[in-house]
């Protein structure tokens, strides 16, 4: 399967780089490839992460369902926020 971002959909977006880190880790132990988007941009101090979140992460259009999955096991850092795959900030009590 070659990459364009036609074959990419959104599955997560992390709230900080441990979180990022995290569910990168998990997607790599199931064999799941993926693509990092990332909002973090210094020159803007953190503006777009805001706004955002601090990354995106797209997986192929077949591994979506398992990647969500996946992402929804994922331990949640403290600032009580977890991953949604449309770009938002979702509370804890909120599942993809």
């Amino acid at each position: 399967m070659d990459y364009t971002d036609e074959n990419l959909v959104p599955v997560g977006t992390t709230n900080d780089e441990v979180h990022e880190t995290l569910i990168k880790g998990a997607l790599d132990d199931a064999g799941i490839r993926y693509v990092v988007q990332s909002f973090h941009d210094e020159a803007f101090d953190g503006l777009f992460e805001e706004t955002y979140g601090h990354s995106r992460i797209l997986v192929f259009e077949d591994d979506a369902e398992k990647a969500e999955e996946i992402i929804s096991q994922v331990s949640i850092p403290s600032d009580g926020k977890t991953a949604s795959p449309d770009g938002e900030a979702a509370d804890e009590s909120s599942s993809l």
